[in-house]
């Protein structure tokens, strides 16, 4: 697999990551069969030694990027007890809430305190004595308004807690406005239908040597065969998934639609890795085999660039689901 390095930092990472939030908690789309006897929860996560197994798989396939967080219901847990004895392998993310427990955001010391109590249980739970990427969770452009954001998670950097520190992001702001306050990686949605950073974050990000993770690859499971169970309310969303998918079936030779968009944030210049969330062997054994394959051509990734949706369905937290 390739490797490739994050940012400016000295740190290499593969083509893939292993997200880990379908391994805690219920996730995504709820299966047809589950939603006809009335499930809407979500698919369940595998048990602990199914994920355990999957873990390994992910490893000796050549990722050696995991990324999970405080939020993730037991993934650090899980994620500790898979990884004894090969924390050393791995390059391994977390992330730490910058919401108090009324929503509010949190800044300055209340933030510090926040994030020191949430990655002390994250290191416990995973069993190292430090990450590699400690990153702010689904940051909203408030909390770097006082332009302590940054500085703050550098604390812990000075202290060995984590190597590189940075947010995960929504939207076109607040990614900016992490990078002007010196965040050395960003995890950010990008994908066929939600091309909105290319215009203006995946080149600042660039030029500031910036380390871009990549999630929403699949957009929570829409731009897989799976698309197929989204609920009647998202039939916009389901009938771009599908247009997509027939595109990548009339190519020569077919492209699946999960191949096809794992290709396509993975031929795209400007990207470190695409996390990808995995529930069994098949799914795992699909990405490899996209990861493997070349760079789309030139003339796939501009057909595809114009599949670009602007739509408030493209934010999975509208969807109603889990």
């Amino acid at each position: 697999m390739d490797m490739r390095r994050l940012g400016h930092s000295d740190i290499e990472v593969s083509s893939l990551s292993l997200g880990t939030v379908a391994l805690g908690m219920a996730y995504g789309i709820t299966p047809k069969d589950e939603q006809a006897q009335g499930g809407t929860g979500g698919m369940r996560p595998p048990t602990l030694a199914e994920a355990t197994r999957l873990v390994h798989q992910a490893i000796a396939g050549g990722i050696n990027h995991i990324d999970t967080a405080r939020g993730y219901g037991d993934a650090e847990q899980v994620l500790g007890h898979a990884l004894k004895g090969k924390r050393a392998e791995v390059v391994l993310t977390t992330k730490a809430s910058c919401f108090g427990p009324d929503g509010t955001v949190l800044r300055g010391e209340a933030l510090r305190q926040q994030v020191e109590q949430s990655l002390t249980t994250s290191l416990g739970l995973l069993g190292t004595d430090h990450v590699d990427v400690l990153m702010l969770h689904s940051a909203p452009v408030e909390v770097f308004a006082d332009g302590e954001a940054m500085e703050i998670l550098k604390q812990f950097k000075s202290r060995g807690l984590t190597r590189l520190v940075g947010a995960s992001t929504y939207g076109t702001e607040a990614p900016q406005q992490a990078i002007a306050q010196g965040a050395e990686v960003l995890q950010v949605a990008f994908n066929i239908l939600d091309q909105t950073l290319v215009d203006e974050v995946l080149p600042l990000a660039a030029a500031q040597g910036v380390g871009m993770v990549i999630r929403s690859v699949y957009l929570k499971g829409a731009l897989t065969p799976r698309a197929e169970d989204l609920p009647v309310h998202l039939a916009p969303l389901k009938a771009q998934a599908r247009a997509v998918a027939a595109y990548g079936a009339g190519l020569q030779p077919p492209v699946r639609l999960a191949e096809l968009a794992l290709r396509f944030v993975l031929s795209h210049p400007l990207l470190s890795t695409a996390l990808i969330g995995v529930r069994n062997e098949a799914e795992l054994a699909v990405a490899l085999a996209a990861a493997s394959q070349p760079a789309l051509p030139p003339e796939v990734m501009d057909r595809l660039a114009a599949f670009r949706w602007d739509s408030p369905l493209l934010n999975p937290g509208v969807w109603e689901l889990p």
